[in-house]
Protein backbone atom coordinates (compact mmCIF):
# COMPACT_ATOMS: atom_id res chain seq x y z
CA UNK A 1 0.00 0.00 0.00
CA UNK A 2 1.22 3.50 -0.84
CA UNK A 3 2.69 5.29 2.19
CA UNK A 4 0.47 8.32 1.60
CA UNK A 5 -2.58 6.05 1.72
CA UNK A 6 -1.46 4.83 5.13
CA UNK A 7 -1.25 8.41 6.38
CA UNK A 8 -4.72 9.07 4.95
CA UNK A 9 -6.05 6.06 6.86
CA UNK A 10 -4.72 7.55 10.10
CA UNK A 11 -6.27 10.94 9.34
CA UNK A 12 -9.61 9.32 8.44
CA UNK A 13 -9.56 7.30 11.67
CA UNK A 14 -8.84 10.50 13.63
CA UNK A 15 -11.78 12.26 11.98
CA UNK A 16 -14.12 9.33 12.59
CA UNK A 17 -13.00 8.95 16.20
CA UNK A 18 -13.49 12.62 17.04
CA UNK A 19 -16.88 12.57 15.31
CA UNK A 20 -18.02 9.50 17.26
CA UNK A 21 -16.80 11.11 20.49
CA UNK A 22 -18.70 14.33 19.88
CA UNK A 23 -21.84 12.37 18.94
CA UNK A 24 -21.66 10.21 22.06
CA UNK A 25 -21.18 6.86 20.32
CA UNK A 26 -18.91 4.95 22.76
CA UNK A 27 -18.66 1.63 20.93
CA UNK A 28 -17.57 3.24 17.67
CA UNK A 29 -15.29 5.75 19.39
CA UNK A 30 -13.60 2.95 21.37
CA UNK A 31 -13.05 0.88 18.23
CA UNK A 32 -11.52 3.73 16.26
CA UNK A 33 -9.40 4.81 19.23
CA UNK A 34 -7.71 1.41 19.40
CA UNK A 35 -6.91 1.57 15.67
CA UNK A 36 -5.27 5.00 15.75
CA UNK A 37 -1.72 4.22 16.88
CA UNK A 38 -1.45 0.95 14.90
CA UNK A 39 -2.37 2.94 11.77
CA UNK A 40 0.25 5.58 12.54
CA UNK A 41 2.80 2.85 13.26
CA UNK A 42 2.07 1.23 9.90
CA UNK A 43 2.72 4.58 8.21
CA UNK A 44 5.98 5.05 10.09
CA UNK A 45 7.24 1.53 9.37
CA UNK A 46 6.38 1.87 5.67
CA UNK A 47 9.10 4.54 5.46
CA UNK A 48 11.79 2.58 7.29
CA UNK A 49 14.43 0.97 5.11
CA UNK A 50 16.33 -0.69 7.93
CA UNK A 51 15.85 -1.59 11.58
CA UNK A 52 17.94 -0.52 14.54
CA UNK A 53 17.42 1.05 17.93
CA UNK A 54 15.80 4.19 16.52
CA UNK A 55 13.04 2.28 14.74
CA UNK A 56 12.56 0.09 17.81
CA UNK A 57 12.16 3.10 20.13
CA UNK A 58 9.48 4.73 17.96
CA UNK A 59 7.69 1.41 17.48
CA UNK A 60 7.63 0.86 21.24
CA UNK A 61 6.35 4.40 21.81
CA UNK A 62 3.38 3.84 19.50
CA UNK A 63 2.64 0.36 20.86
CA UNK A 64 2.70 1.75 24.40
CA UNK A 65 0.35 4.48 23.19
CA UNK A 66 -2.06 1.78 22.01
CA UNK A 67 -1.88 0.06 25.40
CA UNK A 68 -2.46 3.38 27.16
CA UNK A 69 -5.46 4.08 24.93
CA UNK A 70 -6.93 0.71 25.89
CA UNK A 71 -6.53 1.34 29.62
CA UNK A 72 -8.13 4.79 29.39
CA UNK A 73 -11.13 3.80 27.28
CA UNK A 74 -13.72 4.35 30.01
CA UNK A 75 -12.35 6.75 32.63
CA UNK A 76 -9.42 8.75 33.95
CA UNK A 77 -9.43 7.43 37.52
CA UNK A 78 -8.50 4.36 39.53
CA UNK A 79 -6.06 1.54 38.81
CA UNK A 80 -6.65 1.62 35.07
CA UNK A 81 -5.70 5.30 35.07
CA UNK A 82 -2.31 4.51 36.60
CA UNK A 83 -1.79 1.64 34.16
CA UNK A 84 -2.71 3.84 31.21
CA UNK A 85 -0.59 6.79 32.25
CA UNK A 86 2.26 4.41 33.06
CA UNK A 87 2.10 3.18 29.47
CA UNK A 88 2.17 6.72 28.12
CA UNK A 89 5.00 7.58 30.53
CA UNK A 90 7.12 4.76 29.11
CA UNK A 91 6.15 5.86 25.61
CA UNK A 92 7.39 9.38 26.36
CA UNK A 93 10.66 7.90 27.60
CA UNK A 94 11.02 6.03 24.30
CA UNK A 95 10.42 9.24 22.34
CA UNK A 96 12.77 11.14 24.63
CA UNK A 97 15.51 8.54 24.23
CA UNK A 98 15.19 8.74 20.45
CA UNK A 99 15.44 12.53 20.53
CA UNK A 100 18.39 12.42 22.93
CA UNK A 101 20.20 10.20 20.43
CA UNK A 102 19.52 12.70 17.64
CA UNK A 103 19.84 16.08 19.34
CA UNK A 104 21.66 18.76 17.37
CA UNK A 105 21.70 21.88 19.51
CA UNK A 106 22.56 22.06 23.18
CA UNK A 107 21.65 25.76 23.04
CA UNK A 108 18.06 25.07 21.94
CA UNK A 109 17.76 22.39 24.60
CA UNK A 110 19.06 24.71 27.34
CA UNK A 111 16.86 27.64 26.31
CA UNK A 112 13.78 25.40 26.22
CA UNK A 113 14.66 23.94 29.63
CA UNK A 114 15.01 27.41 31.16
CA UNK A 115 11.71 28.59 29.69
CA UNK A 116 9.98 25.48 31.04
CA UNK A 117 11.17 25.74 34.64
CA UNK A 118 8.56 28.20 35.92
CA UNK A 119 5.56 26.73 34.05
CA UNK A 120 6.62 23.27 35.23
CA UNK A 121 6.78 24.46 38.85
CA UNK A 122 3.29 26.01 38.60
CA UNK A 123 1.80 22.94 36.95
CA UNK A 124 3.29 20.53 39.49
CA UNK A 125 2.02 22.74 42.32
CA UNK A 126 -1.50 22.80 40.85
CA UNK A 127 -1.61 19.00 40.54
CA UNK A 128 -0.68 18.16 44.14
CA UNK A 129 -3.94 16.40 44.99
CA UNK A 130 -3.70 13.03 46.82
CA UNK A 131 -3.31 10.27 45.76
CA UNK A 132 -2.21 11.49 42.33
CA UNK A 133 0.11 14.38 43.21
CA UNK A 134 3.52 12.71 43.14
CA UNK A 135 2.77 10.65 40.04
CA UNK A 136 1.40 13.64 38.14
CA UNK A 137 4.40 15.74 39.18
CA UNK A 138 6.83 13.14 37.82
CA UNK A 139 4.75 12.84 34.67
CA UNK A 140 4.78 16.60 34.12
CA UNK A 141 8.55 16.61 34.54
CA UNK A 142 9.09 13.95 31.86
CA UNK A 143 6.87 15.95 29.50
CA UNK A 144 8.99 19.04 30.11
CA UNK A 145 12.11 16.99 29.38
CA UNK A 146 10.47 15.70 26.18
CA UNK A 147 9.76 19.26 25.03
CA UNK A 148 13.35 20.31 25.77
CA UNK A 149 14.77 17.30 23.92
CA UNK A 150 12.47 18.01 20.99
CA UNK A 151 13.79 21.55 20.83
CA UNK A 152 17.33 20.20 21.06
CA UNK A 153 16.69 17.95 18.06
CA UNK A 154 16.04 21.03 15.95
CA UNK A 155 12.69 19.63 14.79
CA UNK A 156 9.80 22.08 14.90
CA UNK A 157 7.34 19.24 14.34
CA UNK A 158 8.67 17.27 17.32
CA UNK A 159 8.62 20.36 19.52
CA UNK A 160 5.03 21.19 18.60
CA UNK A 161 4.08 17.54 19.07
CA UNK A 162 5.58 17.44 22.56
CA UNK A 163 3.76 20.66 23.46
CA UNK A 164 0.48 19.21 22.15
CA UNK A 165 1.12 16.12 24.27
CA UNK A 166 1.52 18.32 27.34
CA UNK A 167 -1.87 19.93 26.69
CA UNK A 168 -3.58 16.57 26.17
CA UNK A 169 -2.11 15.08 29.33
CA UNK A 170 -2.80 18.26 31.31
CA UNK A 171 -6.48 17.99 30.34
CA UNK A 172 -6.52 14.39 31.59
CA UNK A 173 -4.73 15.34 34.82
CA UNK A 174 -7.23 18.11 35.60
CA UNK A 175 -10.09 15.70 34.98
CA UNK A 176 -8.45 13.09 37.21
CA UNK A 177 -8.08 15.36 40.24
CA UNK A 178 -11.64 16.60 39.73
CA UNK A 179 -10.67 20.22 39.23
CA UNK A 180 -12.02 20.64 35.72
CA UNK A 181 -13.48 18.36 33.09
CA UNK A 182 -12.41 18.97 29.52
CA UNK A 183 -14.21 17.69 26.46
CA UNK A 184 -13.02 14.20 25.40
CA UNK A 185 -12.85 15.64 21.89
CA UNK A 186 -10.33 18.24 23.06
CA UNK A 187 -8.25 15.58 24.83
CA UNK A 188 -8.17 13.22 21.86
CA UNK A 189 -7.79 16.03 19.33
CA UNK A 190 -4.59 17.26 20.95
CA UNK A 191 -3.40 13.68 21.55
CA UNK A 192 -3.79 12.51 17.95
CA UNK A 193 -2.19 15.73 16.71
CA UNK A 194 0.72 15.26 19.14
CA UNK A 195 1.44 11.73 17.96
CA UNK A 196 1.25 12.74 14.30
CA UNK A 197 3.56 15.73 14.74
CA UNK A 198 6.12 13.65 16.64
CA UNK A 199 6.15 10.98 13.94
CA UNK A 200 6.44 13.56 11.16
CA UNK A 201 9.23 15.25 13.08
CA UNK A 202 11.09 11.98 13.54
CA UNK A 203 10.69 11.17 9.84
CA UNK A 204 12.08 14.61 8.99
CA UNK A 205 15.06 13.94 11.28
CA UNK A 206 15.59 10.70 9.36
CA UNK A 207 15.40 12.63 6.10
CA UNK A 208 12.60 10.50 4.66
CA UNK A 209 9.76 13.04 4.92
Amino acid sequence: MNMNNLLCIYLILCTLHLTFLSEGLPRLSHTTKLLLMPALLAYFLSLQTEGGISTLLVTLALLLGTIGDAFLLNNHKGKLFFAGMGSFFLGHICYGTYLALHYKSGVYLLVAALFLLYPLFRIIKSLQVPPYGVCLGIYATILAVLIALSAGSGSLFCTLGAIAFSFSDYFIAKDTIGEKTYSPTAVMGTYTLAQLLLILGILSIQGVW
